[in-house]
């Protein structure tokens, strides 16, 4: 019988031999997700909430994972007390989407370890202990960006310009942080915006509302309150033409409401109480979806539209701490869903002007305010 030739030789087989210990199957794509997590949670200091994660079970059945076809695309860690910094690893979760830090005790600056994470869509930060300035590359961030929280931290210094780079943004959270800079008009950029909220931040400088932000057409819900806005609202708030919420309440905002402002055809809220607008209620008031109007303690004055009447789904109005002078129209008695009608009391003008009130259809509550009227009239 023949013998064939070995392939190898003897040296060369004994060295292969001896290389043996260390090569390295590849991982599988779950083993290799569950050692990235592990990893994240070892350096969070094997948190007990985090039990779950561990060797024998596939990462996909952890609660805090959210999949997609076996793939980690979802990461929501809120509430878990975790007081370590956000570790590098986190964006070695290629396909990650979606990552919910909030209500945890991470501090520190912004963490710009995520501009690695380049899938990134949904980024929730809020109610941490982050500090200092929003870094001026913000525009670093996940071209993907559709969602971002950074609310309820200690971020300070201006909003950078950058932040109208992520034109995917549809959600834009900056509420309750301690800015002491300002904001810049190049938000109005982001054409896709639904949701700008930049509430309590009382130490920003003072600054008037960018005509720019008149360019959201896709803006629902727009909220600065208690931001040191200054100046007029913008009369091209026109182009706000999506716009369903409406909160500039406590500023120093002076000046007319905008004509155009109750002629937004989807406005259903409007807070504009506690600024230092003047002049008249503009009308016609054509924005019919409204359910909560708050011009309370301004220095409006003239007369109480009529307009106010055709407003079938308004359930509250509130106009106290003005210097209107008529009637208050016997219409706003008709309206089917008011409940409440705020302190007509303080209203300037003769005190029979303000019981004349269709009492056969007034909710309870605004005949009670009728006869308290009538009584400390009277008293």
């Amino acid at each position: 019988m023949v013998k064939l030739p070995s392939p190898f030789s003897p040296p060369l087989l004994y060295f292969l031999l001896t290389l043996m210990p260390f090569l390295v199957i590849p991982q599988s794509p779950t083993d290799q997700t569950r050692t990235t997590l592990l990893i994240i949670k070892q350096q969070w200091g094997n948190p007990l909430q985090l039990s779950s994660w561990n060797t024998s079970s596939p990462p996909c059945s952890w609660p805090e994972i959210t999949c997609t076809r076996d793939m980690v695309t979802g990461l929501n860690l809120t509430n878990y007390n975790i007081t370590e910094s956000i570790p590098p690893s986190i964006c070695d979760l290629k396909n990650l989407t979606m990552l919910d830090l909030s209500y945890n005790c991470f501090s520190g600056y912004f963490p710009t370890i995520l501009y690695n994470c380049s899938n990134l869509q949904y980024l929730d930060l809020s109610q941490n202990y982050f500090a200092g300035p929003i870094p001026s590359n913000i525009d670093r961030l996940s071209s993907s960006l559709r969602y971002i929280d950074v609310g309820a931290n200690s971020f300070s210094g201006d909003i950078p310009r950058a932040i109208g780079q992520l034109l995917e943004l549809r959600f834009l959270k900056l509420y309750a942080n301690e800015f002491n800079g300002s904001f810049p008009a190049e938000i109005g950029n982001l054409s896709n915006l639904e949701d700008l909220s930049m509430p309590y931040n009382p130490l920003f400088t003072p600054a008037k509302i960018p005509p720019e932000f008149g360019k959201l057409k896709k803006l629902t819900f727009l909220w600065i309150t208690q931001a040191n806005l200054i100046g007029k609202i913008p009369g091209n708030f026109s182009g706000l033409s999506s716009l369903e919420w409406l909160d500039l309440s406590s500023n120093d905002l002076e000046g007319p409401i905008p004509k155009s402002l109750f002629q937004l055809k989807n406005l259903s809220v409007a807070y504009l109480y506690n600024n230092r607008l003047t002049g008249g209620i503009p009308t016609p008031i054509q924005s019919l979806n409204l359910t909560l109007i708050d011009l309370s303690n301004n220095n409006l004055s003239g007369s109480i539209p009529e307009d106010f009447g055709k407003l079938q789904q308004l359930e509250f109005l509130h106009l106290h701490l003005n210097l209107f002078s008529s009637d208050v129209p016997a219409s706003i008695g008709l309206l089917p869903a008011l409940t409440t009608l705020r302190s007509l009391m303080f209203l300037i003008g003769r005190p029979r002007f303000f019981v004349k009130l269709a009492e056969r259809k007034l909710p309870k509550k605004v005949i009670r305010l009728r006869r308290t009227v009538v009584a400390r009239h009277n008293g």
